[in-house]
């Protein structure tokens, strides 16, 4: 594919977060209230014995000198720890649109593409996740909704007309991107898809020549061949005004696999700088899983290309809100939205939040617990959603004026769900 090199006004991306989040007023985000401390452990009856005669925190059998003993690590409990506990309300016109990793949502039919170690039938989501992801949708509200780890469009119906039923998702769509293990990206909307697009045979190996300056990971031969998972682009028609996302899951994994993550960053912006060629005042928006945090390239190319991060748009913006726009289990931000300006330009300010979901105790390890056995009530993923509120100011005028003088704008199109 050809790769267009327009130049863009570099606009760095705010991504100093720190700690204790404050109150929001106003239909503003409310931060999460701090999960009641752990109940006491009892101090035991008497001091246990020390070896070979020598007193209890003594290393010369003097008493003194000797290290005092560890207190137990005391166990954060179950709860929202992370981002606001109530989305905010909408304004009159807004259209909300966010992103959100829904870890691996995988429904009970059988796809014979997916066979041994990654056969898609034993990854069948409990019932009581799956209705806790819905009901997490069901409180985010968004008009348009971007999901990574979607085993399949069928899956996506079916979730959707089962668990999501009065949420006006009349179009949804989710398609293949190349990943071994099944999952896609996928748009739940309530306003038409226009077209739709992966890219999944794109040649990533010619971005090496987009790696100015110095930070970048160094090269691996093995990495960066082609997406790991293919961003998925769509086109939606808002009453007339325009929208293209890119939902993307940069690949997974620590520094070493830094350079495919780049890789795939450069080639998603490669193709936003095809369509302002194409119409300079284009609404676009690459947003979900980056995996990687704020300080990384990863995210930090999107800025240094022009595009403009939702978290700019934060409500609030004092110091000490780093809970409030952490988006990852395991304390860290990354999940993100990156916009250009005509899309920008249309963004609420203070528009963005991160909202929080259930977080399991700080004792839980998923890692010796595969199937979500463990999980507390409530748990619907290890990611929070993140979005953003707009108003969009290039859309269809408004019809002619009723009777009564009260203007009203022109409805969406009528559509049976796709």
């Amino acid at each position: 594919m050809q790769k267009l090199m327009t130049t863009f006004g570099i606009v760095s991306l705010a991504c100093v977060l720190s700690a204790a989040p404050l109150s929001w007023q106003d239909g503003a985000p409310v931060a999460p209230a701090a999960p009641s401390a752990p109940a006491k452990q009892d101090a035991p009856a008497t001091a246990p014995k020390a070896p070979d005669g020598k007193k209890a925190g003594s290393s010369n059998g003097t008493g003194s000198g000797g290290k005092a003993a560890k207190e137990p690590k005391k166990i954060r409990p179950a709860g929202v720890w992370y981002g606001v506990e109530k989305a905010p309300e909408k304004k009159a016109g807004a259209v909300r649109i966010a992103a959100y990793n829904v870890e691996n949502l995988f429904d009970a039919v059988d796809d014979p593409t997916l066979q041994g170690e990654y056969d898609d039938i034993k990854m069948v989501t409990k019932a009581t996740r799956v209705q806790a992801i819905a009901d997490e949708i069901k409180r985010l509200d968004a008009d348009i909704l971007c999901i990574e780890e979607v085993e399949s469009l069928e899956a996506l119906k079916w979730f959707r007309d089962t668990y999501l039923k009065d949420m006006g998702y009349a179009h949804a769509y989710s398609e293949e991107v190349g990943y071994y293990r099944g999952v896609e990206q996928a748009c739940l909307s309530r306003f038409p898809i226009k077209s739709h697009a992966t890219f999944i045979n794109e040649d990533l190996t010619d971005m090496d020549a987009l790696r100015d300056g110095e930070g970048w990971a160094g090269k691996k031969p093995d990495q960066a061949q082609k997406f790991q998972r293919s961003p998925l682009k769509v086109e939606i028609d808002v009453n007339g005004w325009t929208v293209i996302l890119y939902s993307v899951h940069f690949k997974a994994g620590g520094k070493e696999f830094g350079y495919q993550r780049e890789s795939e960053a450069l080639q998603t912006i490669e193709f936003v700088k095809q369509d302002l060629a194409a119409n300079p005042a284009a609404n676009v928006a690459v947003l979900g899983d980056f995996n990687a945090t704020p300080s990384m390239k990863t995210p930090k190319a999107f800025g240094a290309a022009g595009m403009k991060g939702a978290y700019d748009f934060r409500a609030n913006k004092d110091s000490g809100t780093k809970d409030l726009y952490t988006t990852h289990d395991s304390g860290r931000a990354i999940d993100y939205i990156f916009m250009t300006k005509g899309l920008a330009d249309d963004v609420i300010d203070g528009g963005f939040f991160v909202m929080g979901t259930m977080h399991p105790a700080s004792d839980y390890n998923w890692k010796t617990d595969p199937e979500k056995e463990k999980v507390p009530a409530g748990y619907a993923s290890d990611h929070c959603p993140v979005a953003v509120d707009v108003m969009p100011k290039d859309a269809a005028p408004k019809v002619a004026e009723p009777k009564d003088g009260a203007p009203k704008t022109a409805p969406a199109p009528a559509a049976k769900p796709s």
